[in-house]
């Protein structure tokens, strides 16, 4: 049994590294910002609603991340390292079968986001051609994250964060290159950086396979019954075509779902206010809700890293049969990551100004970035209590918690800053009020919830 400093000796180990690897992708979206932002104000406006596809693609990848994540973390926290490497094996068979499935989808939508966000045309051009081509990548950006979703359920998050450095030194080598057709390549604009994206993501699932391999994590042969039973009910089921079991599918989808389900849901409703901000001050205040998402990707990125240690841990802890150290891990990492945000909304709050100016195309974009970083900064706190201990969900397999809580506070902001913002003309900071104030109050509902415990006696 762990103690105090020996928890948080192990969170740290695994957190610093998997917050680190969060970072990257956040990098990745401000080297693109900071390309795009020579094409215009349309441009930057585009990738900023470009990136809730992202996010919503992001929310597809948590069906084989999480789900991954809990099952193998299960399997290798008893022991069960051939079930492990058999179910990580079907994990990264799936990941690019969902991933050409959103591609299709991604391309026939992209036009239909955008117009659902008030684009302008010319947003709306840059923007589809940024989505489709990301969506189009889906099976590489899948099977990226199915490989990240194995080594953390093993326990290892560093080798994910150098191989995404990597992945980063490319993405910044080929942006000018793709976006403004530098040398030989063709000039494509802002789904240039799409496309950068794409290949980095693409080196990275060749090495990340590569060293999967070599630790012997992938076992494509399946072992026998009664290794990967975990209870008495466990689904099992055989390869069929393409060597894809379905059971293991099914239950990494009953744990993914859910927060898929979660993530669309956040994603759509940003679409929502997007809308919403471009009838309370344009396109500049769409680029400030890009910028200010930027400024707060800080505490995003902690969150993250703390959520990826608490669903390693608490999934490898209960695969032993111990919930209770399970629990002193999840609140451990929570409120580390709840006084590290603390710290970084006062950094926000106080330079909110200057944080804006370093990514603002214009005045009045400056100005909406900088209003919605100081009253998001009121939120950070409880905000990380609700992404770790979703985590910690995840871990455990159980992550209706996370869509009850985030679908239906997220849902509340469309009227909340609809009736004031079209009825009674009040500006911008409206929307970012009740972001600010719906996020407080959904992580202490998480909080609440977790507490009780029901958790602790959830199979995979």
């Amino acid at each position: 049994m762990s103690t105090g400093s020996g928890r948080t000796r192990e969170i740290l180990a695994l957190a610093l590294p998997a917050a680190g690897s969060a970072a990257l992708l956040l990098a990745h979206r401000a080297v693109d910002m900071a390309w795009v932002r020579s094409i215009g104000v349309e441009a930057t406006a585009a990738l900023s609603m470009g990136l809730i596809s992202v996010w919503l693609f992001a929310g597809l990848g948590a069906l084989v991340g999480t789900g991954l994540t809990a099952l193998v973390a299960r399997y290798a926290g008893a022991g069960r390292l051939d079930a492990a490497g058999y179910v990580a094996s079907q994990g990264l068979r799936w990941a690019p079968v969902l991933g050409v499935l959103a591609g299709l989808l991604g391309f026939v939508l992209a036009p239909v986001l955008y117009d659902a966000a008030g684009a302008s045309d010319a947003a709306a051009a840059h923007g589809v051609a940024y989505t489709r081509v990301y969506w189009g990548g889906g099976a590489l950006i899948l099977a990226q994250l199915a490989c990240d979703a194995i080594f953390r359920a093993h326990g290892n998050t560093r080798l994910p964060f150098l191989l995404g450095l990597l992945s980063l030194a490319l993405n910044v080598v080929l942006d000018p290159l793709l976006i403004f057709g530098w040398g030989p390549f063709p000039a494509l604009g802002v789904g240039g950086a799409a496309l950068a994206n794409v290949l980095s993501y693409g080196a990275g699932v060749a090495f990340s396979v590569a060293a999967l391999r070599r630790r012997r994590h992938l076992r494509p042969a399946r072992p026998a019954d009664a290794d990967l039973r975990l209870i008495a009910d466990t689904p099992l089921g055989f390869p069929g075509r393409l060597g894809l079991d379905g059971s293991v599918f099914r239950r990494m989808a009953r744990v993914g779902v859910p927060l898929f389900v979660a993530n669309a849901l956040f994603n759509f409703i940003y679409l929502g206010l997007h809308a919403l901000a471009a009838h309370a001050g344009g396109s500049a205040a769409q680029a400030g809700l890009g910028i200010g998402h930027n400024g707060e990707g800080v505490a995003f990125v902690l969150c993250l890293g703390w959520a990826t240690a608490a669903a390693t841990l608490v999934g490898r802890s209960l695969g032993a049969g111990r919930p209770e150290e399970a629990a002193r891990y999840a609140w451990s990492a929570a409120w580390q990551c709840a006084a590290l945000c603390a710290l970084w909304g006062v950094v926000l709050f106080l330079f909110a100004d200057q944080l804006a100016g370093l990514l603002a195309d214009g005045p009045a974009a400056r100005e909406h970035g900088a209003a919605y970083l100081r009253i998001v900064a009121l939120c950070l706190a409880p905000q990380a209590l609700e992404i770790v201990l979703d985590g910690a969900f995840g871990g455990a397999g159980l992550t209706l918690p996370p869509l009850v809580i985030g679908g239906t506070l997220s849902l509340l902001r469309i009227p909340l800053a609809a009736v004031p913002v079209l009825s009674w003309g009040w500006g911008a900071s409206t929307i970012w009020v009740v972001i600010s104030v719906t996020a407080g109050v959904r992580g202490l509902l998480c909080a609440w919830w977790f507490s009780r415990g029901t958790w602790k006696t959830r199979s995979v």
